[in-house]
């Protein structure tokens, strides 16, 4: 008579998962178009690990500890582990699974220091056996630079570092290094490989355009066509946060949505006049008058000068009437993305004048996040092209006007401290687009 395996013991791969299933390479790989099934093998990988080698140590990490805890977590435990497995238990406060042959599988973030020494507490002496950095283009190299070194897990005769993410720009370091480097074992899928998927699902896929549909439904590594902010990137603009010295100035900048995302960013100044966007809300669904009592909340303790709005008169009303004073945002364009480009752009010592910490992002907005929409600045930056002209080439005049909605609030935010950018020849800018608060001074650019 054959003994019956039990379910949490067993795993049916898709065909073109049996391969990384099987490798044993120090670095592996997936990518590929949205729905392929990387993540569902990165973790059955990660779990099977677990049960085959007693005392395994794993780590499953996202740039965000708040993305693991409100997606991947949630993830490996109902559709991996299984919440009934009698030979795992889940410690929300500890951050981790413990299975029953000593095994354990830790989860948390890197967006921090106190993300960080979580990781490096890890175990008696900070060794890992296998690793997955899910989302893996959210990382910097520091992040998995500092993921080898703790690579030093004797439980089997192998390690590896698994990464899962979608395609991003040829500029990455995980294309750069592990692709075209040759520092990895790449392996490519699409959601049309994964049969598991929904048909609306692949429909819904289809509908993209631009560079997402290159990225998310052919899985190319392309730099977007026409990019807006061609100069950004992601090495030299993102920076690990720090403790912002309280002299520095600091102010916000809103772009009102509900159904899109209602947009609050946080920024410093520092004595250089360099801007740092520290803190973001980014949320869809969301009252101005739930949003204006977070931010009252969140700014507890820091001197806010003021908050660069949209115009909506109502929705200041509401920021007003809760304790968050308002300045209409400066909202000309052209003017306005040629100031953000000009910060871009390396300065005299070799640096840029504008900066986003790496964990300003308070809480993904898991709705987006099912979509797979921008869930931030950083992740607004590389999809944000001009429109085209009828000859299929840019009309650096016009950005398309979709995912756009930290990016407004940004330009807001530098023409409020540049408001003395040179306005473009034959462009001119009446007091509707540069409308102050009452007895400031108003100003007017002409050429």
């Amino acid at each position: 008579m054959t003994q019956r395996v039990a379910p949490e013991l067993t795993f049916s791969p898709l065909p073109w998962q049996v391969e990384p299933w099987r490798d044993t390479a120090p670095v592996m790989l997936l990518t590929g178009s949205a729905g392929g099934g990387k993540s569902r093998l990165a973790a059955e990988k990660l779990h099977g690990f677990c049960l085959h080698y007693p005392g395994a140590m794993a780590l499953a990490v996202r740039k965000i500890r708040q993305s693991m805890t409100n997606s991947t977590v949630l993830f490996l435990e109902h559709a991996v582990i299984g919440k009934n497995n009698q030979l795992v238990r889940h410690f929300p406060s500890k951050r981790r699974f413990e299975y029953r042959n000593g095994s354990m599988l830790v989860y948390g973030g890197m967006a921090n220091q106190e993300q960080r020494e979580q990781i490096r507490s890890i175990g008696k002496d900070g060794s890992l056996d296998i690793v997955w950095m899910e989302e893996a283009n959210g990382f910097q190299e520091s992040d998995f630079n500092e993921i080898i070194a703790r690579m030093r897990g004797k439980t089997a005769a192998w390690r590896q570092i698994e990464l899962t993410t979608n395609p991003d720009t040829p500029s990455h370091w995980i294309y750069k290094r592990l692709i075209k480097g040759g520092q990895a074992h790449v392996y490519y899928s699409g959601a049309t490989d994964n049969y598991h998927n929904p048909d609306d699902y692949i429909t819904s896929l289809e509908s993209l355009t631009g560079v997402q549909y290159k990225r998310l439904v052919k899985g190319q590594w392309i730099q977007a066509e026409g990019a807006v902010y061609d100069g950004f990137r992601h090495e030299l603009h993102v920076v690990e946060p720090f403790a912002i010295p309280r002299e520095w100035r600091r102010f916000r900048a809103v772009d009102f949505g509900y159904t899109n995302p209602f947009v609050c960013q946080w920024w410093a100044i520092d004595g250089d006049g360099r801007l740092y966007l520290y803190r973001e809300m980014y949320r869809t669904q969301t009252l101005v008058e739930d949003a204006a009592r977070q931010i009252v909340e969140l700014s507890q303790g820091e001197r806010i000068e003021t908050t660069i709005c949209d115009h909506d008169a109502e929705d200041r009303a509401t920021l007003e009437h809760h304790g968050v004073p308002t300045k209409p945002a400066q909202k000309a364009v052209s003017v306005g993305i040629q100031a953000v480009q000009a910060r871009l752009r390396k300065a005299g010592d070799g640096r840029p004048r504008l900066f986003l910490f790496s964990d300003a992002l308070i809480e993904p907005d898991a709705k987006l996040e099912a979509k797979r929409k921008p869930l931030c600045a950083l992740d607004e930056f590389p999809g944000y092209i001009w429109q085209e002209t009828r000859d299929g080439r840019p009309n650096k005049e016009e950005p398309v006007k979709d995912n756009d909605h930290s990016m407004d609030a940004l330009r807001y935010a530098i023409m409020y401290v540049d408001a003395g950018a040179p306005q473009p020849a034959g462009e001119t800018l009446n007091y509707d687009d540069l409308s102050y608060a009452r007895g400031e001074r108003r100003t007017i650019w002409q050429r």
